[in-house]
């Protein structure tokens, strides 16, 4: 997406992943993660400008750290309300094309700020029943907290068998479904080496029509 368009990773997540992908970059440039980071902006000790790690050409992000965990038990100490990632975002002085928040599967305070500062949600997901059960919990809690918001899904890890074709074609007919990434140990590997991927292999090619009917569908909406 980066390669388009100027996109602000934040990493709401409290196992960092996506800090953890980009840890080679974030120790060349010597940052200091543990002062510099999503949880130390929501507790008001550090301004979100200021908490921003250029990646690439187009690409910033946010990292989290280990103690965004603790911001679920401390949100009243510190007087934080839902609306608080959102009222950071809007201090940003940056401008961006897309601001990406990735959230824990949690229920929790930091995915409430996310989805209340969300335009829409993507939803990754495999093809297994316990899988598609989360998402209906998840679309009840969204909904409890009264807002409406686009929620579409794909599915990744597929591979190709009876039950996860036969769930494939279940979500295949629904409106908000984006496409499918194809189980690959390459991809796994990579993954977990923290390694660039090689953009000719077909899983990114996968990932590319995801997002290109993700901007389709954002189109389609916004035109409404």
């Amino acid at each position: 997406m980066s390669q388009k368009y100027k996109v602000l990773l934040v990493d709401m997540d409290t196992q960092a992943s996506t800090t953890s992908y980009f840890f080679r970059k974030i120790t060349e440039l010597s940052i200091d993660l543990v002062n510099k980071n999503i949880y130390e902006v929501l507790i008001d000790k550090l301004n979100i400008n200021k908490s921003i790690v250029n990646i690439d050409n187009n690409l910033d992000l946010i990292p989290s750290y280990v103690t965004l965990h603790k911001i679920n038990r401390n949100f009243f100490k510190y007087m934080l309300e839902e609306f608080k990632l959102k009222f950071e975002i809007g201090r940003l002085e940056n401008a961006y094309d897309y601001v990406i928040l990735d959230t824990n599967p949690s229920l929790d305070f930091t995915l409430t700020n996310a989805l209340v500062c969300s335009n829409y949600v993507i939803v990754p997901m495999t093809a297994e029943k316990w899988a598609v059960e989360s998402f209906e919990v998840l679309d009840f809690f969204i909904k409890e907290l009264e807002i409406f918001v686009p929620i579409f899904i794909f599915i990744t890890r597929f591979k190709r068998n009876n039950t996860h074709k036969c769930l494939l074609d279940i979500l295949q007919s629904k409106d908000n479904f984006l496409g499918m990434i194809s189980e690959r140990e390459d991809l796994n590997r990579k993954i977990a080496d923290n390694c660039e991927f090689n953009l000719n292999k077909d899983y990114i090619k996968e990932y590319e029509n995801i997002l290109h009917t993700f901007i389709g569908q954002i189109d389609k909406l916004t035109c409404k």
